[in-house]
């Protein structure tokens, strides 16, 4: 999943894990009826507007992994503010997404890479990514 720019602004959310059905959402402010939907991996929906803002990551009974992936910050990475607009004219399928969680926080993997050279700071979510592929995303529960 490609990154093609990032808004200036962060956007708040709330991010839910419920245990009963294993469901793991991030919904921004942002979202409305006007939003696309988009899978992205046979468990997991996004929905994106015409600009590429995330409106929701819905992951329904995902592979969920025990052990937290480790992400690496390469030497010259950069941290900053905002919110990533995702490439609306690339394609958006993951081969697989893993979950990892605890009860603080949760880490959708949408990458097998683990160095990153970005992270986008949007409120109660973190974005990694490398170069223009977003590898993961880290949501802090709501």
């Amino acid at each position: 999943m490609k990154i093609k720019n990032e808004l200036c602004e962060v956007l708040a959310s709330d991010n839910i894990y419920e245990e009963s059905v294993e469901n793991f959402d991030i919904l921004t402010e942002k979202m409305n009826d006007d939003f696309i939907p988009y899978r992205i991996e046979q468990n997991v929906m996004m929905w994106l507007n015409e600009k590429g803002i995330i409106g929701e990551i819905e992951c329904i009974f995902p592979m969920q992994i025990d052990e937290k992936i480790s992400l690496v910050e390469s030497k010259n990475s950069e941290t900053k503010d905002g919110f990533p607009l995702i490439d609306i004219e690339r394609p958006i399928e993951v081969p697989i997404v893993k979950v990892f969680k605890n009860k603080e926080y949760f880490i959708l993997y949408l990458s097998e890479l683990e160095m990153y050279d970005k992270k986008i700071k949007s409120k109660n979510l973190s974005f990694y990514a490398k170069g223009d592929e977003l590898i993961a995303i880290k949501a802090e529960i709501s």
